[in-house]
């Protein structure tokens, strides 16, 4: 196979200006010599078995220098026909020569002519420009490679490429582009300000961390001028601390606060490293601001509360033995400052009671080890008073340096002992008390068994056996039958659980274990048990024999109703029958005052009467409908009186008023209807009888349309029998009466006060 070109024709030479240029071939009919494009074109165009002359007339092996070459070299045909590779391309390949060439580029390496790679080869033939390209190809074993590959058109239409496996490079460049880009993430992620200074700890160059910090420009931050973003008070003291550090070679370390970009001021910590060179000398300096601004005001907070805490509250740093913190509480306590703890922990022990000193020395031991402690324990103090110590601790880690440390409260539990002491001591006191009580008793501990009964209680719970320490519900169910054995448990647990009492005035059920149904009113109440647990106390009191009396009284009442009411059914017909004989007297006398004054004390009688008649007919003893009973009246006297032309008519209103009020009243209106009908005249007249109510008092009045009043009716001199009786029934009810005027209309008032429950 042939490249169309003699290799006599071509001289090869070097370039001597770059290392691993490809070989250039001068044209020995010229002396132009060709560029690298061109040279690199040029030698496509002879054949890999011709040999040439070099300058000094030696005779060159064309395929030698191929196959020498560092870089793959193949020869496209124009329709990319491969037809020659070099061994440099058989060696990243697993193909032998023969395997690939005849056969078409795209054919060899699938995927690569619609691929960037395809496209520059078709552009280099087409626009007759050399191309570059570097890419990635996947070969069919799995390997993955980068070429950096060069393209170029030869004179004769074929296409020369070489290229070369910068895998290699290509990985480096690629894992360094990547620490670069994890590097500035993870600079970027930092929350921390970096920022580097000279070896004279000037702050020089670009400082981006800084000026977003602070919003100073590049100029305002050189040298010193980042001093001016720190606090006035700050500023000096960090220049000072600042130019010690640097003249010593030490680490800086400082606190200050910082005035940000949006002008609030925030606390940083700093720490600032020396960088060195091989020699010892300071290349440059490495800070860090910390911002320590939410920290230090969580810091305050906590001491703030720490400090206002019932109790000790300590930091022990278990790894290095010591106490890094006590609040306020710990020298009221321990009668000591603060300052003996932190420069001596042992100091805190000197003063623990001898007897339970083992116990906090083995507290101390668990803590080493990593455990948490609940300790109690005697202070015996400075003053000479023993106090006691409840302490609890906790184990945590610190997350900076991952040293072991206790936060622990040791709180003064002195009252709460001695009064726990107290209740031991008087355990039997209030066993004995419960136990003594008349009344039902029943004490219940927070497992639900029954721990104590009274002497009144016994009778309930006869026959149960056991009876101490058994579970409550179990004796409920057999005292009570369902389901209020389950309702009475409810309460129990219920009371026991939230401490809400629970009260029934009145509870009547069967009884489970005897035939009877029982009465009783009962109580559960949570308490505090002498061991200092919660239970529940259930008080109860038998009503069987209160309900048999109560029942008793009721009859009683009962009975007294009724005799009330026969009482007053027989006042009734005693008057009645009086009034009769009366009427029937007044109708055998021929004597017309007589008949008249019989006839009035009839119609009183029958007044009195209608009050009885009402009183035991009525739904309530010693009350009267009034308004009801003062149309009766009405009724009454105008079916005995008998006038012509006159007619009653009534307005009432519904009242009930005790028998004291309305026998008076009823007597009252009956005069004042009877002296209307005698002195109305002899014509046709109306009489009117109103009864009206209000929230004080209760008028009645009583007017007729007749002859009215004669022009020297004179009130004060009326001294009949019914006008004194009017006056004094007037005057017992605490009432008034309005009299007429002289020539007016005849109208009558009486005004009494009404009590509000009597009133509608």
């Amino acid at each position: 196979m042939h490249w169309g070109v003699a290799m006599s024709e071509y001289d090869l030479t070097f370039n001597d200006e770059q290392e691993d240029a490809a070989p250039q071939v001068v044209n020995t009919n010229g002396p132009k010599p060709a560029s690298r494009a061109s040279v690199e074109s040029s030698i496509a165009g002879a054949s890999p078995d011709d040999t040439g002359t070099s300058l000094n007339n030696q005779p060159v092996d064309l395929r030698s220098v191929l196959d020498g070459m560092s870089e793959g070299f193949s020869l496209l045909d124009a329709d990319f026909t491969i037809l020659d590779v070099n061994s440099e391309a058989l060696r990243l390949e697993t193909r032998t020569r023969e395997q690939l060439v005849g056969h078409s580029h795209w054919e060899m390496y699938p995927g690569t002519e619609q691929s960037p790679l395809g496209q520059a080869y078709k552009r280099a033939l087409r626009e007759r420009v050399p191309v570059t390209l570097e890419h990635q190809y996947l070969w069919e074993d799995g390997r993955i490679s980068w070429l950096d590959m060069r393209a170029y058109p030869t004179a004769d239409g074929r296409l020369a490429v070489f290229f070369r496996d910068v895998t290699d490079r290509h990985l480096a460049d690629t894992k360094l582009r990547e620490s670069e880009e994890r590097f500035r993430g993870a600079v970027e992620a930092f929350a921390d300000i970096l920022w580097t200074n000279d070896a004279k700890g000037c702050m020089i160059g670009e400082q981006p961390g800084w000026a977003a910090l602070t919003g100073q420009a590049f100029d305002d931050y050189q040298g010193y001028g980042w001093s001016d973003a720190v606090h006035p008070d700050d500023a000096q003291p960090t220049i000072d601390a600042w130019e010690a550090a640097v003249a010593e070679h030490r680490l800086f370390a400082f606190e200050h606060r910082v005035r940000r970009h949006d002008g609030v001021w925030r606390r940083f910590s700093i720490r600032a490293v020396p960088v060195l060179n091989d020699d010892g000398s300071i290349r440059e300096w490495v800070g860090v601001h910390h911002d320590i601004t939410d920290l230090r005001e969580n810091e305050t907070r906590f001491r703030q509360f720490a400090d206002n805490i019932n109790a000790m509250f300590y930091v022990h740093e278990v790894d290095e033995e010591r106490i890094s913190y006590v609040n306020a509480e710990f020298e009221r306590i321990w009668q000591q400052p603060a300052s003996a703890i932190y420069a001596d922990m042992q100091s805190a022990l000197r003063d623990i009671h001898a007897d339970d000193l083992p116990t906090v020395e083995s507290a101390l031991q668990r803590q080493r080890a990593g455990e948490s402690t609940d300790t109690r324990y005697r202070l015996v103090r400075r003053d000479g008073t023993v106090c006691h110590i409840h302490d609890r601790s906790f184990a945590t880690v610190d997350p900076d340096s991952g040293a072991r440390r206790f936060v622990g409260i040791a709180e003064d539990v002195t009252v709460t002992t001695e009064a726990r002491l107290h209740l031991s001591r008087n355990a039997a006191t209030f066993e004995k008390l419960v136990q003594s009580s008349p009344f039902g008793v029943c004490v219940v501990d927070s497992e639900f068994r029954l721990v104590e009964v009274s002497q009144g209680a016994k009778t309930l719970l006869a026959g149960i056996d056991p009876l101490i320490g058994r579970d409550t519900a179990d004796i409920l169910r057999i005292l009570w039958q369902e389901p209020f054995a389950t309702e009475a448990i409810r309460h129990f647990r219920y009371a026991l659980d939230t401490g809400e009492s629970y009260v029934s005035l009145k509870t009547i059920e069967a009884r489970g274990n005897v035939d009877e149904t029982q009465a009783y009113d009962w109580q559960v109440d949570q308490i505090v048990l002498p061991d200092g647990r919660f239970g529940v106390v259930c008080y109860f009191y038998d009503l069987s024999e209160r309900m048999a009396l109560e029942a008793s009284l009721q009859q009683a009442l009962i009975d007294k109703d009724m005799l009330l009411r026969e009482i007053d059914h027989r006042v009734r017909n005693s008057m009645s029958m009086v009034a009769a004989l009366l009427s029937i007297q007044g109708g055998a006398s021929e004597n017309v005052e007589v008949k008249q004054a019989l006839s009035v004390a009839a119609s009183r009688m029958q007044a009195i009467a209608r009050v009885h008649e009402r009183l035991y007919k009525g739904d309530q003893l010693g009350m009267v409908e009034f308004g009801s009973y003062l149309e009766e009246i009405c009724r009454d006297l105008r079916a005995s009186l008998q006038r012509d032309g006159i007619s009653l008519a009534l307005k009432t209103v519904p009242i009930d008023l005790p028998v004291d009020q309305a026998v008076p009243l009823g007597l009252v209106t009956n005069e004042l209807v009877t002296n209307a009908f005698k002195h109305c005249g002899n014509g046709a007249a109306i009489i009117s009888v109103e009864l009206a109510c209000d929230a004080d008092c209760l008028t009645l009045t009583v007017s007729d349309t007749g002859v009215g009043m004669a022009n020297d009716y004179n009130a004060e001199g009326r001294k009949g029998l019914g006008m004194q009786v009017i006056t004094l029934l007037t005057r017992q009810l605490g009432g008034s009466l309005t009299l007429p005027e002289a020539g007016g209309s005849a109208a009558f008032s009486v005004t009494v006060p009404v009590l509000p429950e009597y009133s509608q």
